[in-house]
């Protein structure tokens, strides 16, 4: 890569923090939601903590159940299908709402707990996980039983409420647990399908006509928007693979409704992935950096720290990046695909796994700052 002197690029790199810092995919295993935010917190501490999610508590407490928790005014019940939506709130929509403001409180007491033993001179940022609403659409279904994302002005109705509903959702974070910064990763895992036409319809004989761009682009926009204006002090959207130059068009142009970085699934990226990130990087974008491709058969297997840190550092070095400009990136343990793997391990491989990131994380700063 050349071109690497531009004033912009250079004072972008200035005003960041100069360590590359660690955080979790947020996926933990067991029920225990107090025991897997203490961890967490003191896993990440000087890092970036993240709000647990503990699938093991069935469908109300995964990511999807969690977007249906934050729906404003479109309630949601589970069927041998999935979820649907209804016409009021029954037991399983209550069950979602209880089990995500109960995660938020939970959260809250043990960062009190810390303050008052000493255990955190200043507050810590948090990063919490929310499911997009291109995703989300191809995920839950009508009244009638077909995917929502079959038609228009349900999916825009999706989007506004999702919007609407993680804002209350981030000022409850914002109150109870009184993060120095909010930082919010919007997964859309099934993005690419959706724009492809690749999702099948319920019945699975065919497969759902492909979203126009502009339409992805707006139900998106409609969220990260609400985020912003609900005080999201960074938003990173994760597509699940290396970001394309229609999603830097999309979401990164001058105008309009932006994000401030990507996910990064650093296992599949290739020497172009790598020098549009560098790009991407000196215009002032940041990466939330996942490190392996999916979940270690035995943390024998897991690489070293060393290892890790060069999956990061070699080819910055190779494209003549500063090493500085690492601080541009985040890292977790998984590529978000992998992410959902966490609910089957043990809580000692789990927390493992983030504190080798954590450690790969600190050796990547010690490298910028030799």
């Amino acid at each position: 890569m050349s071109g690497r002197t531009r004033p912009e690029a250079e004072q972008a790199e200035d005003t960041r923090p100069q360590a590359v810092l660690a955080t979790a995919d947020g996926v933990m295993p067991g029920d225990q939601s107090l025991v897997s935010s203490q961890r967490l917190e003191e896993e990440l501490s000087g890092h970036l903590p993240a709000l647990a999610e503990l699938p093991a508590r069935g469908h109300h407490a995964t990511l999807r159940g969690r977007a249906i928790a934050m729906l404003a005014e479109l309630p949601a019940e589970l069927t041998s299908y999935g979820w649907r939506l209804v016409d009021r709130p029954g037991a399983d929509h209550r069950r979602a709402v209880q089990l995500l403001r109960a995660d938020v409180d939970t959260l809250a007491d043990v960062r009190g707990a810390r303050a008052e033993d000493g255990g955190d001179d200043q507050p810590a940022e948090l990063v919490l996980h929310l499911l997009g609403p291109v995703s989300l659409a191809a995920k839950l279904a009508l009244p009638g039983g077909e995917k929502l994302l079959v038609d228009h002005g349900a999916r825009r109705d999706l989007a506004d409420s999702l919007a609407a509903g993680a804002a209350e959702h981030l000022a409850h974070v914002r109150r109870s647990c009184a993060p120095a910064a909010l930082r919010v990763v919007l997964l859309e895992p099934d993005h690419q399908r959706v724009r492809t036409g690749s999702v099948p319809t319920v019945s699975g004989y065919r497969t759902i006509r492909a979203l126009p761009r502009d339409e992805t682009r707006r139900m998106i926009g409609v969220v990260v928007e609400s985020l912003r204006a609900a005080g999201a002090d960074e938003v990173l959207l994760d597509l699940g693979e290396a970001p394309l130059l229609e999603h830097v068009e999309d979401h990164r142009a001058p105008t309009g409704t932006r994000v401030d970085g990507f996910g990064l699934p650093v296992p599949a990226l290739t020497t172009g992935d790598w020098e549009r990130v560098a790009g991407l990087v000196e215009e002032g974008t940041r990466f939330h950096a996942g490190l392996l491709r999916s979940v270690p058969r035995s943390m024998q297997e897991t690489p070293q720290v060393s290892v890790l840190a060069r999956r990061l550092s070699e080819p910055w070095q190779a494209l003549g990046m500063p090493s500085s400009s690492l601080a541009a990136l985040s890292v977790t343990p998984l590529a978000s695909a992998a992410r959902d793997q966490l609910a089957a391990v043990s809580e000692t491989d789990a927390l493992r796994l983030v504190s080798r990131t954590r450690n790969a994380a600190e050796a990547l700063t010690d490298q910028m700052t030799a």
